[in-house]
């Protein structure tokens, strides 16, 4: 079983892009058993939320908040610290949206080399590139992080993450940024993995 914490804050997508990436991994057909749901407190746009996403070849039986995850996947780099490096496990990954690269990000918080690989991309970046934005002009992360995760060592690929945003959304023009918001956040997402 493979557990993913997605932090990000109201209004970003973080509940959703949850949801897409459970559809992508059952598209994968490596991946039949998946759980998604969110928590967070007072229910407002921009306070801290997070998503849990669990993903298995074998039934999930576990319904608990994930206290240690596989992938920790950040989408407002304002939430990321600590209470992020913490919870990810023994060679796991963070997945963070910002400009930095992944060794300044190792540095900035004392990562260690030797149990979290860093993936950095600059999916806000990406977002207004392509003027993929909500109503507030406020940019659209959560299906960018897509193509990050189908580069990643889960067996999903980019085509798997792109028909999944298409099953959530529909086709239109805003898909179709979508999906190429995630084929972007895949060739310039990077990587600095665990060295053993």
């Amino acid at each position: 079983m493979i557990e993913i914490i997605f932090w990000g804050r109201g209004g970003m997508g973080a509940v959703t892009a949850g949801k897409i990436l459970s559809d992508a991994a059952i598209l994968s057909e490596n991946y039949p058993h998946v759980s998604t749901f969110p928590s967070f407190g007072t229910e407002r746009r921009g306070a801290p939320i997070l998503a849990f996403c669990r993903i298995s070849d074998e039934p999930i039986w576990v319904r608990s908040h994930i206290q240690k995850a596989d992938y920790a996947i950040v989408l407002d780099e304002t939430v990321f610290g600590d209470n992020v490096i913490t919870r990810i496990k023994d060679g796991g990954a963070l997945i963070l949206n910002t400009f930095k690269c992944p060794e300044d990000i190792r540095k900035e918080y004392g990562i260690d080399p030797a149990k979290i690989t860093v993936v950095t991309a600059d999916l806000t970046q990406i977002a207004f590139d392509l003027n993929l934005t909500n109503q507030e002009n406020q940019p659209i992360v959560n299906t960018s992080v897509l193509g990050v995760l189908a580069q990643s060592s889960l067996k999903i690929n980019i085509g798997d993450a792109t028909q999944a945003i298409i099953n959530m959304f529909g086709e239109g023009q805003k898909t179709d940024l979508n999906i190429k918001a995630a084929e972007q956040a895949a060739k310039t997402a990077q990587v600095d993995e665990v060295k053993v």
